[in-house]
C-alpha cells in the first residue's frame, strides 16, 4: 500500500501512428478503459475527451494503450455529433447512445464493454488534471500488480478555471486490519480518483437501487476485501479535476442520499453515521482552502463545434 510518485512520462511529438490500435499489455488489450457516462454534455465533454486523448498518447509512447468508452443517455444537444467526429478521428474512443436508467446504468454498460486491464469512471464535466502523471501512475501500478488504485482529486466550478479545494488521499496504515477498521468507521475515498482491475470492477458493479450512492457502495465493498489490502496503490497528487455540482449536490439529493448511505452502511457493517460522508465534502468546500491552482488549458480539438 505504498504511495506512488506521480512522475510524468515525457511527451513526444505526435505521429500519425499514435492513434492506431496499440499493442497493449495483455495480447493487444488496453491498459485502462476510461468510461464516461454523459447526457447533454456538449459544452463540457470536449475537455474531457481531450484530456483522455493526451493520456492515451503518453501511454502509447510507453508501449501501452487506452480505450475510451462514452455511454450517452440520449443527448439532443449536439453531444452525439461531437462524439461521431471524435470517434472518426480517434478509433480508440467508442460510444453508445440511448442508454436509459441513469448514470450508474451507463457505468455498468461501460464495465460490460470494457477491455482494459483497469477501468476508470470519468464524468463528462471532469477531466484528467495531469495526463502525464496519470499515465505514470497506471504504468507503475501495473508493474506492481496493484488491483485497486486511489488518487487525490481537485474541485473546480465552471466557468471558473481554478482548483479551489482538494481531496487529498493519504497513505493507508501499513497494518491492513487497522485500515479496514478505519473503513468500517467511515473512511472513504473520492470516486473520480478510483480505478480498479476491470474484472473486479465488473464483478462488483454499481448497485442501481442506490441512485445517488452506488459508487460509495462499490468502492467500500472492494476496499474492505481482505485479500486485496496489499494490492492497493495510492497517488497523493491530484490526478482528476472534478466540476462541483451534479446530481448529489442539492439539499434534497443530500437528504435522499443520506437514507441510501444508511442502508449501505448497514449492509456492509460500517458503523459511521450517514451524514459523515456529506459533512466531509462540505468541510472541504467551505473550510480554509489552499492557494488556488489554475487548470491546464484543455480546449479540445480544432473544429469541435463545426
Amino acid at each position: 500500500m505504498d504511495p506512488l510518485p506521480a512522475a510524468p512520462v515525457p511527451v513526444k511529438a505526435a505521429s500519425p501512428e499514435t492513434d492506431a490500435a496499440g499493442s497493449g499489455s495483455e495480447g493487444g488489450l488496453p491498459l485502462v478503459t476510461v468510461i464516461t457516462p454523459c447526457l447533454e454534455a456538449a459544452r463540457t465533454l470536449p475537455e474531457t475527451l481531450t484530456s483522455v486523448a493526451r493520456a492515451r498518447q503518453i501511454l502509447r509512447q510507453a508501449g501501452e494503450d487506452l480505450e475510451h468508452l462514452v455511454i450517452d443517455g440520449g443527448s439532443r444537444d449536439g453531444t452525439q455529433r461531437l462524439l461521431e467526429r471524435h470517434a472518426d478521428r480517434h478509433p480508440f474512443c467508442r460510444w453508445q447512445t440511448d442508454i436509459g436508467g441513469g448514470p450508474y446504468a451507463a457505468m455498468n454498460v461501460g464495465l460490460r464493454l470494457a477491455r482494459g486491464h483497469y477501468s476508470h469512471v470519468l464524468n463528462a464535466d471532469d477531466l484528467l488534471l495531469d495526463p502525464g502523471a496519470y499515465a505514470a501512475f497506471l504504468l507503475q501500478a501495473r508493474r506492481r500488480e496493484a488491483a485497486l488504485l486511489l488518487a487525490s482529486i481537485g474541485y473546480f466550478r465552471r466557468p471558473d478555471r481554478w482548483l479551489r479545494a482538494r481531496w487529498m488521499v493519504p497513505s493507508p496504515p501499513r497494518d491492513p486490519a487497522l485500515w479496514h477498521q478505519r473503513l468500517r468507521s467511515g473512511l472513504h475515498y473520492p470516486h473520480p480518483g478510483f480505478l480498479a482491475e476491470t474484472a473486479l470492477y465488473r464483478a462488483t458493479g454499481f448497485d442501481e437501487r442506490y441512485s445517488l450512492s452506488a459508487d460509495y457502495k462499490l468502492m467500500q465493498t472492494l476496499l474492505l476485501r481482505p485479500e486485496l489490502a496489499d494490492r492497493v496503490q495510492i497517488c497523493s497528487d491530484p490526478l482528476v479535476a472534478m466540476a462541483e455540482g451534479g446530481a448529489t449536490s442539492g439539499w434534497r439529493a443530500i437528504l435522499r442520499g443520506r437514507r441510501q448511505l444508511a442502508a449501505i452502511n448497514r449492509e456492509l457493517g460500517i458503523v459511521a453515521p450517514p451524514w459523515q460522508r456529506y459533512w466531509g465534502k462540505l468541510r472541504l468546500r467551505l473550510g480554509p482552502r489552499p492557494a488556488p491552482i489554475p487548470l491546464p488549458d484543455c480546449p479540445g480539438e480544432e473544429g469541435w463545434r463545426r
